[in-house]
């Protein structure tokens, strides 16, 4: 009976733990999204010529909006 219980509250701090990780990362998924949609978006426009590169999409993935706009700025202020 008391196996059961402990092992229940095992069970149920680990569900509320998954839960807030997953939440977590879901939140950084869609920043990364919304990061290189940003990107293609400024040069499919025409306000950036920055180069479709594997290390400008992995700032714009790991960065999401913040590498993006990171990337928009220098290439605007013509540093990179």
């Amino acid at each position: 009976m008391i196996t059961s219980i402990i092992l229940l509250i095992i069970a149920v701090v680990f569900l509320i733990v998954a839960y807030k990780v997953i939440r977590s990362l879901v939140g950084l998924v869609i920043n990364a999204i919304l990061g290189v949609i940003l990107f293609f978006v400024t040069n499919a426009i025409g306000i950036t010529s920055i180069q479709v590169s594997v290390f400008n999409l992995l700032v714009c993935a790991i960065g999401g909006i913040p590498g993006a706009l990171i990337l928009i700025v220098l290439n605007v202020l013509g540093i990179y």
